[in-house]
């Protein structure tokens, strides 16, 4: 009965720790969306498909040339090599769908458009501020009330030190073992 009892104020705890109507745990991992507010450097764990916005800068690999098949016809500005004055005004080109370009390191490119890129794990990345993401937020009071209840029932359960030696379904108590002794 002292068992039953005890396993019954353990829920009890539990019920009354959840803080709320409904019988349910606090969560020791709880997901939650922040928003950055500052520039930050990070490195993409797993690949990722990820959507730039229009206007957004991207670095080619510093050790290697980058090979890119272009997906659509693509219009080009070609920098004049000549400085003359009055500046002459960059030479327009439209490069075919499939064309095949080869990029030299360290280039920097701008997006003309919303587009889709394919981020390879452990590339380096900065995130703009207002960049919204979602963080693991671990709930170290849960862990450590659960924790805490556990150490307490280990305890409790290992201070029983009395037996059954009559077999007859109860615990004898102290008394009983000392006067047969």
């Amino acid at each position: 009965m002292k068992k039953i009892l005890i396993t019954f104020f353990i829920l009890s705890l539990f019920l009354l720790a959840s803080c709320s109507s409904v019988v349910c745990a606090p969560n020791p991992l709880e997901k939650q969306n922040d928003i950055i507010n500052k520039p930050t450097n990070t490195v993409v764990a797993h690949d990722t498909v990820a959507e730039l916005p229009k206007g957004s800068w991207v670095k080619t690999d510093l050790d290697e040339k980058t090979q890119v098949v272009l997906e659509e016809d693509t219009l080009v500005y070609i920098k004049p090599e000549i400085k003359t004055d009055p500046p002459s005004k960059p030479q327009e080109v439209i490069l075919p769908k499939n064309t095949s370009i080869i990029l030299p390191e360290n280039t920097y490119l701008q997006t003309s458009d919303q587009t889709k890129v394919k981020l390879e794990a452990s590339t380096q990345v900065t995130l703009p501020v207002g960049t919204e993401i979602t963080i693991t937020k671990v709930n170290w009071y849960a862990i450590l009330f659960y924790s805490f209840l556990v150490v307490v029932a280990a305890w409790y359960y290992m201070q029983n030190k009395n037996e059954d030696k009559n077999q007859d379904g109860y615990v004898d108590e102290e008394s009983e073992n000392r006067s047969k002794s």
